[in-house]
């Protein structure tokens, strides 16, 4: 039986978690935890061996290749050999790249790269665990168990799994990408991968973004770089908050212009407005749209963001791509 816990005891919001994993599981062989190596997946790691020991649960992260962020890999290392859990690797980024090739789309990369491929690897024998949880739903209920994929922390909202996280003083280790929300470098291409081009510019440009501000030691809230623009040119837009200092700014800036597949380095440093070609399926769904730029967009810019939804003819186009930038614009 599933219930929806909210309470100011992170004890007994654990042992509520661990007696519905025990019962949920019961008619599984084994349980395999989706292990990202971030918050919300390690907690759901720790509550399952909790709930089931070492015995019935296995680790699976889905390499991302060069999408997969060094320091998010070497935390899942640290984290197998911290539980001392049996955890596997398994090959995503060629399936990620055939569904990025079409725009971004993290829900079809969730769904069918990363649950998709653990699913075909262990089979519908196991119940396999997530760490979705309120701040993926983007304001859209979901469901918290399906055939035999699992979310635990379903109900929860991100302060009750930090709770969590630091009662037990699990080693939660950030990438420095965003205080509540980390994960593969793709989501912040805005427009289709459909060339290396494409992929070593968002690659190259998030990882030397987040070398820069590491040296520096600065503390933040959000950093990432977004790749917008034409396919045949790539902007870099530069999300850091709060803003760096002004000789800070020019070393990155410096160092993303010597990128070769970066055409245009643009600072996000005030409201802007994003003007944004959807495919025909989403152009003409208006909740579809709000939730796309409050709950896909937004959570990842470091200023208020606006956009400007035009439709689009190339029928190649799944969801949608980021075509052009204004800054200095009325965002409400």
């Amino acid at each position: 039986m599933m219930v929806a816990v909210h309470t100011d005891s992170p004890l007994f919001l654990a042992e509520t978690l661990i007696a519905e994993i025990r019962a949920i599981s019961v008619s599984f062989s084994k349980v395999v935890v989706a292990l990202s190596g971030g918050l919300d997946s390690t907690v759901a790691l720790f509550l399952s061996l909790l709930a089931l020991g070492k015995d019935k649960v296995i680790a699976c992260t889905v390499d991302w290749g060069e999408y997969f962020p060094e320091k998010a890999r070497r935390q899942v290392l640290f984290l197998r050999d911290y539980f001392d859990v049996a955890h596997y690797f398994l090959p995503g980024k060629v399936t990620l790249e055939e569904i990025a090739s079409g725009g971004p789309s993290c829900n079809l990369c969730t769904k069918k790269a990363k649950l998709g491929t653990i699913r075909s690897y262990f089979g519908n024998g196991v119940l396999i665990v997530g760490g979705a949880n309120q701040s993926d739903s983007w304001g859209k209920r979901g469901t918290k168990l399906l055939f035999n994929t699992y979310s635990p922390l379903f109900d929860l909202e991100k302060e009750e799994i930090q709770n969590l996280a630091s009662f037990f003083r699990l080693p939660v280790r950030r990438i420095g990408e965003n205080s509540l929300r980390e994960g593969c470098l793709v989501k912040h291409l805005l427009k289709p991968l459909v060339s290396p081009y494409h992929a070593q510019a968002v690659v190259k440009s998030n990882e030397m973004l987040w070398q820069v501000l590491d040296e520096a030691g600065f503390e933040r809230n959000i950093a990432n770089v977004k790749i917008i623009g034409p396919l045949g040119r790539n902007q870099a837009l530069i999300n850091v908050q709060p803003l760096p200092p002004r000789h800070l700014q020019a070393k990155i800036e410096d160092v993303l212009r010597k990128l070769p597949e970066i055409g245009e380095v643009i600072w996000i440093d005030e409201p802007v407005t994003l003007v944004v070609r959807a495919n025909p399926g989403q152009y003409h769904n208006s909740e579809t749209l709000f939730w796309l730029e409050k709950g896909r967009l937004q959570p990842d810019f470091a200023f208020p963001i606006k956009v400007k939804w035009m439709p689009s003819s190339n029928r190649r186009l799944r969801t949608f791509q980021v075509v052009e930038c204004i800054k200095g614009a009325t965002v409400s």
